[in-house]
């Protein structure tokens, strides 16, 4: 008998798949299929934050961010930036700041606290020269102090931390 039933499978081409085994087959294959389109929308939404976290740092990847990220995710991060660089110097638009705000400011000026030290005298358009020391706050420009307070040099003040 079962000789017969091993002839029998030769003859269909391999084991003939049991009633009883199908379902359970079919639950597995959308388990995976499931598990595939988490992953890579994980993988994408990951991948958007690394976009969004360039133009916010304007291409310096922050220290305590490298630890939390795979080599590949750093890796796209680089190479994001260079793409990023290399389009915003060339063209008809290199004159733009690129790494400006995407939303336009409500205000001109701006209140901010100086929290890292070295940075010494900035030239500002309107304000003129300003030293930067640890601990004070100015009123400076918004344009002027944007990439300090994107690198964590200066801390911008709500109203009700003003002077």
């Amino acid at each position: 008998q079962q000789q017969q039933h091993q002839q029998q499978q030769k003859q269909q081409g391999g084991p003939a798949l049991d009633k009883e085994c199908r379902p359970s087959l079919i639950l597995h294959d959308a388990a995976i299929r499931r598990n595939k389109r988490c992953l890579l929308a994980y993988h994408a939404y990951r991948i958007d934050k690394l976009r969004v976290l360039r133009w916010e740092t304007s291409g310096t990847l922050p220290p305590p961010m490298k630890f939390v990220l795979s080599e590949a995710e750093v890796d796209f991060f680089n190479e994001y930036d260079k793409l990023a660089s290399r389009h915003a110097l060339g063209g008809p638009m290199s004159s733009l700041d690129w790494n400006a705000d995407q939303i336009p400011p409500e205000e001109n000026f701006i209140q901010v606290r100086v929290v890292q030290s070295g940075l010494g005298r900035i030239e500002t358009e309107i304000c003129g020269t300003v030293e930067l020391e640890v601990g004070s706050m100015h009123y400076l420009p918004r344009g002027d102090v944007e990439h300090l307070i994107r690198s964590g040099a200066l801390v911008q003040l709500s109203g009700e931390e003003s002077f």
